[in-house]
């Protein structure tokens, strides 16, 4: 009877312990069934010391470079360093990417793919954000992408496009006439404004010198002395002493420059003259600019305000003339945005603001003159 009792209990322990280990069996056999699968029914072992025929191919599928990188989880938007996500890249990160581009209006597939359909959105993106166009999302432009609506990207596309416009318009209004560059000394200390008119001439291809037309076309007249009352030419009609001379040359506005223009051209046999266009507003002088018309214009020195500190009186009446000690006579040759360029017979070729450049023209009185 005992006998069979042991045997008994030997049985049911048997039996408990083949059902303990048939879960760990079929785990086994499932693992192996999914080793299987992965790795295409290979029944290649892997060890420590042996790669599978699958990890293998595995190695060159990724050295493809027309595959997509994956990016891993881990790799989070909010991690640092950021990384920047780029063509052929993949993952749940471009796909976070490609829905917020859909919020803009693209119309492309969150397929977690950085497909070349994705790049262009992100470029055509990068440009309305007024970022660099390189298809690369990075931190910028992911915040951008993040923290903009479409309302701010119709906002920002209206605003990019009105300073294109201005842009567009600025350059349009660009002018720059070759006008020669011509110095004044050491010859002419003193003739600026029949040096001004000779670099005119010269840029309309007449071949004279500023001397030339100084002795022997610019109409002037010496000072006379009274006593010590000194008596002097109206500056309308003459050249005020000598350019030559420093001390002994004084100026004139427009009426003699303009003379002395018209009777070298008219000597030449020319078609064109001199026109005194004193009074002349702001858009009346650029216009002349945009039609290929240098300008003679009277200004100050430094553009500073006008200086009247010496007097004389003139020939004629006996009036008393209260003179200007800083005038000075340039060449409007160009305007380049919100400034002018100028040929200064005493710096050469220069550009000043034009709202000073302006402002020293109209307190000058706005001498002006051309040749056309």
């Amino acid at each position: 009877m005992k006998k069979w009792v042991t045997i008994i209990v030997i049985v049911i322990i048997v039996i408990a312990a083949v059902q303990l280990l048939l879960p760990e069996i079929d785990s086994a056999t499932t693992f192996q069934s999914d080793e299987d699968t992965i790795l295409g029914n290979d029944s290649t072992i892997i060890t420590e010391h042996t790669e599978s025929q699958a990890t293998l191919a595995a190695k060159a599928f990724s050295k493809d470079d027309t595959l997509y990188r994956s990016i891993s989880p881990e790799q989070d938007m909010e991690n640092e360093p950021f990384l920047p996500i780029k063509l052929r890249d993949s993952g749940i990160n471009v796909k976070e990417i490609q829905i917020l581009l859909q919020k803009f209006g693209y119309d492309i597939l969150a397929d977690v793919n950085l497909n070349p359909q994705t790049e262009k959105a992100v470029k055509s993106f990068q440009s309305h954000v007024q970022l660099e166009p390189n298809g690369i999302v990075d931190e910028t432009t992911y915040n951008k992408l993040q923290s903009l609506e479409p309302s701010n990207l119709a906002e920002l596309e209206a605003k990019n496009r009105l300073e294109e416009k201005k842009k567009n318009e600025a350059k349009a209004q660009e002018v720059y006439i070759p006008v020669p560059t011509i110095m004044q000394k050491p010859e002419l200390p003193n003739g600026c404004e029949i040096t001004s008119l000779t670099s005119v001439l010269n840029y309309y291809d007449y071949q004279v010198s500023k001397t030339n037309m100084a002795d022997n076309y610019l109409p002037k007249k010496p000072f006379t002395y009274e006593g010590e009352k000194r008596f002097g030419p109206d500056p309308y009609e003459y050249y005020v002493g000598d350019p030559r001379e420093q001390p002994g040359g004084w100026y004139s506005y427009a009426p003699p420059i303009v003379t002395a223009a018209n009777t070298y051209l008219s000597e030449q046999g020319s078609n064109k003259k001199a026109h005194n266009i004193t009074g002349s507003s702001k858009e009346a002088i650029i216009d002349y600019l945009h039609k290929g018309i240098p300008v003679v214009m009277w200004v100050t020195l430094d553009l500073s305000a006008p200086k009247i500190n010496s007097h004389w009186y003139l020939q004629d009446s006996g009036e008393y003339y209260a003179a200007t000690t800083n005038l000075h006579v340039v060449v409007l040759n160009g305007t380049i945005g919100d400034q002018v360029h100028v040929m200064n017979p005493l710096q050469g070729q220069v550009t000043y603001n034009a709202d000073v450049f302006f402002n020293s023209y109209f307190e000058m009185g706005k001498h002006a003159l051309i040749v056309h």
